[in-house]
């Protein structure tokens, strides 16, 4: 399985659809900041998008996708936005909600959420307030299709289409997320596709328990050990064992909540010939041991209603 793939598995990454917006005349939307990332698809109309300083024009097949902790405003006149609360306030199970702003273009956007567990904090850390796919781009055209895939099935709501509906919403998650390096070639996203550094990360996300050695990873890269190190900072952000140190005690930390898991075996499958050197390491790492991670985590469930979602 491919790094970014095992990432979104293991945190239980799951994209859900929104309440969308149906909107015309003179309008404006003030969303409030989430621990999710937002997105939406144009799909009729023209809008100004703005998050923090950054002020966008958007139009029909334009993707954007909002970082977690960021509101936004989005609309045609974003002077006087309505709240967000006020704007999707018994929506119920409706696909939109409505905004007349008088005489002008119909606007149309349709989007939805997905939640970063602390597994996926390489991608948070790696995304950018705002991340915009223009209606030419080659992802955003199977953005597209995918919409009109999830619309269709919402529309004329046969059996299982909220099953398919949040299967589509999850593709176009990953769409965006994938073409990230694209938009912007820095950090983790863009050193999985680095010719020299890619390589290593597979490897280490393919096998995390091997004895890995700078020379090992270096010879992946083709580099010498110095280059590599260097390249590999740089791109990543941490020097190479701190990443494998770091990638393995994540995996520790989601193995210990498995049912009948005891620290004895996750030490073994991660490569440590003693419990105690895994319990130094993960110590060093997550700052706990590994018997009070093993402790059943609060219920995701309630941590997530605190955050709901209200539209967009």
């Amino acid at each position: 399985m491919d790094p970014l793939s095992q990432i979104l598995r293991l945190a239980g990454a799951e994209a859900t659809l929104s309440t969308g917006l149906v909107a015309s005349g003179r309008w404006s939307v003030a969303l409030p900041a989430t621990q999710a990332l937002k997105c939406n698809v144009i799909r009729e109309g023209e809008c100004v998008l703005a998050v923090g300083s950054e002020r966008r024009q958007l139009s029909v097949g334009d993707c954007f996708l909002v970082a977690p902790d960021r509101p936004f405003l989005i609309g045609t006149d974003l002077a006087d936005p309505r709240p967000a609360a006020e704007v999707f306030a018994g929506t119920g199970g409706r696909l939109h909600a409505s905004i007349d702003g008088g005489e002008g273009p119909r606007f149309r956007a349709i989007g939805g959420r997905m939640e970063l567990g602390p597994v996926t904090g390489l991608i948070a850390d790696a995304l950018p307030p705002l991340v915009i796919l223009t209606a030419e781009k080659a992802a955003s055209k199977r953005i597209g299709w995918l919409m009109d895939r999830l619309e269709e099935e919402q529309n004329f709501a046969r059996a299982g289409a909220s099953a398919i509906a949040g299967a589509a919403m999850q593709m176009i998650f990953v769409e965006l997320i994938r073409a990230l390096p694209e938009e912007r070639p820095r950090g983790w996203l863009a050193a999985l596709d680095d010719p020299r550094i890619g390589p290593a990360l597979h490897a280490i996300h393919a096998d995390p328990a091997h004895p890995w050695r700078i020379e090992t990873l270096a010879g992946l890269a083709h580099l010498s050990r110095s280059q590599f190190s260097a390249r590999f900072r740089t791109a990543v952000g941490q020097a190479p064992m701190d990443y494998v140190l770091h990638w393995r005690m994540t995996l520790a930390r989601q193995a210990l909540t498995r049912p009948g898991m005891t620290v004895a075996r996750v030490a073994e499958e991660l490569g440590y010939s003693s419990e105690s050197a895994f319990g130094a390491a993960f110590r060093r790492v997550m700052g706990t041991s590994p018997r009070r991670a093993a402790r059943p985590p609060a219920s995701v469930t309630q941590e997530r209603s605190a955050d709901a979602d209200i539209g967009m």
